[in-house]
């Protein structure tokens, strides 16, 4: 993966908008991480520090989006922006239908608590607002998850945004997360992550609406 650079003009404007009437925040300047090999391509503030590692890239950023404060802040405490892939075989039906079948809304469920949140204890995480859409033929789940606290390690409460989006030969794992008492302040960073990737269609495959 490499940063195809740094976006000040319009992205920063669809960021704003991307988080709804009555957001406060500036939208954050960004920098653009695109993947050839995984096919998509994502935006994250600047001033997060990107980890990247085999078909993953997190975006670690302290709550006041401080690039020396970022440097320096824990995963559990800051917050995270993350985009992991994984490569799906391409045997069997890989229609919307198919790929439900495969990979469908109590699979999502069941892998989020650990995932998410680190979490064995799958009592101790809320999954609510769960939604399907269907976006270029590729299967989409989103639901919004709360991560109890976890008390010996002096972790609070944690609240993320998930979005899967199940291609017939990738699946895109997208995580927002961030402690409870300050999720709300990202909301912007938070909604111009989303709003920003875009999963590309594999060479010589048609591209929607042409």
């Amino acid at each position: 993966m490499a940063a195809a650079g740094i976006t000040a003009g319009l992205l920063p404007l669809l960021l704003a908008l991307a988080a709804g009437p009555g957001a406060a925040q500036q939208a954050p300047e960004t920098t653009t991480i695109e993947s050839a090999q995984y096919r998509y391509i994502v935006a994250v503030p600047t001033a997060c520090r990107n980890e990247e590692g085999p078909g993953t890239v997190d975006a670690i950023c302290s709550i006041d989006l401080d690039s020396e404060k970022s440097a320096a802040a824990k995963n559990d405490t800051a917050l995270v922006l993350s985009v992991a892939v994984e490569t799906l075989g391409t045997e069997g039906d890989t229609s919307v239908d198919g790929l439900r079948q495969r990979y469908g809304e109590a699979s999502f469920r069941d892998e989020l608590p650990e995932a998410v949140c680190g979490e064995s204890d799958k009592a101790r995480v809320k999954i609510e607002g769960f939604k399907e859409t269907v976006e270029d033929g590729r299967l989409v789940y989103a639901a919004s998850v709360v991560c109890a606290p976890i008390k010996f390690l002096q972790i609070g409460e944690r609240r993320a945004e998930v979005r899967h989006v199940i291609a017939p030969d990738l699946r895109y794992r997208l995580v927002a997360r961030a402690p409870t008492e300050s999720f709300d302040k990202q909301r912007t960073a938070i909604a111009g992550f989303f709003a920003s990737f875009r999963a590309l269609p594999a060479a010589g495959a048609p591209i929607a609406g042409k």
